[in-house]
């Protein structure tokens, strides 16, 4: 980030109150979300070891989102003109069911301004099946290159995968990073749609998912964090996290889920609700932070006076909402 860089901007005092008025709601979640991730299955073909699935079971069977869940909150979506971006991501491997094409033409048909996206292992793609994709309404994937379950990062070995990869697809790609060691990056385009293939070092720039795998810590979290103010993160089970790095199946992060969307159906209530309130309360300000974030890297922001005057701001707002202690 650079001082120039102020990513806080929009953030305003209803950020840090509960709001119980359905349209303010809405209005704070539209000027607010830029991405909401869907876990529309559970199943997952791999068990690596920088992921929870290593000590989460989701490979013995799938488990679907219910559709009258999915259909809701695409309907929620289209009732606040949603135009940021649907991942199809969290936990699960996404093209491992064709349920994901059926899925993502429900989507464009709902939002045709929303961008559709995925993140996949790459295990089950295929040139017919990318193909597929972009006819439901695909608009973006990441094709992540992973080596064995238990495997090191190996530079060389990831370079092999991604040559595989974007040939067994018929792509055309253009390394746009090579830094042995910790990244390797290609990026092509299909039909106008952009595709990034890349493999990364997960013990130097991965987390520990809020304690959960054994990726280094940095030690204490001072950064804030602007992930529960402009994204919102939804379980295969319905459940509301307030972070990607959080998971509602895990039971060490049970404390962490902010709301069952089986239970509380209205998607802009959770997100202007007490518990994402409180939530953003706690990451706001240049100090140590606790509970699962204690010793989170993800996204950090560097302490600059550009950075620094825009939490003070921020903690200005915070504070008066109830909770003198975020500072």
């Amino acid at each position: 980030m650079t001082e120039s860089t102020t990513p806080f901007d929009f953030v305003v005092a209803d950020h840090f109150r509960p709001i119980a008025d359905r349209a303010a709601a809405m209005a704070l979640f539209t000027r607010s979300v830029t991405l909401v991730e869907i876990e529309t299955f559970s199943y997952c073909n791999r068990r690596c070891w920088f992921c929870p699935n290593s000590v989460v079971d989701r490979l013995s069977r799938t488990e679907y989102m219910h559709e009258a869940l999915y259909a809701s909150l695409l309907d929620q979506l289209a009732e606040a003109g949603y135009a940021g971006t649907i991942s199809y991501s969290r936990y699960n491997e996404p093209l491992a069911d064709r349920i994901i094409l059926r899925r993502l033409a429900e989507a464009r048909a709902r939002l045709p301004q929303a961008a559709l996206h995925t993140n996949t292992n790459g295990d089950y793609l295929t040139r017919p099946y990318l193909d597929e994709l972009i006819d439901a309404g695909l608009s973006s994937l990441n094709v992540q290159v992973y080596l064995g379950n238990r495997d090191p990062y190996d530079h060389e070995r990831v370079r092999t995968r991604l040559r595989l990869t974007a040939g067994r697809l018929g792509l055309p790609v253009d390394v746009v990073t090579d830094d042995p060691g910790l990244w390797l990056e290609a990026r092509a385009t299909h039909r106008g749609v952009p595709i990034r293939i890349y493999g990364r070092n997960f013990e130097v720039n991965g987390t520990d998912r809020g304690g959960s795998v054994p990726v280094p810590s940095d030690g204490v979290r001072t950064s804030p964090c602007l992930s529960p103010f402009h994204h919102v993160y939804i379980d295969y089970t319905g459940h509301v996290m307030p972070c990607c790095n959080l998971r509602s199946d895990l039971a060490s992060h049970a404390d962490a889920i902010v709301a069952d969307l089986k239970v509380e159906r209205d998607l802009f209530l959770v997100y202007a609700g007490a518990t994402l309130a409180a939530w953003r309360r706690s990451l706001v300000g240049f100090g140590p932070k606790g509970g699962h974030c204690a010793s989170c890297r993800f996204s950090t922001y560097e302490q600059t006076p550009a950075h620094r005057t825009v939490q003070q701001r921020l903690l200005r707002l915070a504070v008066p909402a109830g909770d003198a202690a975020c500072a």
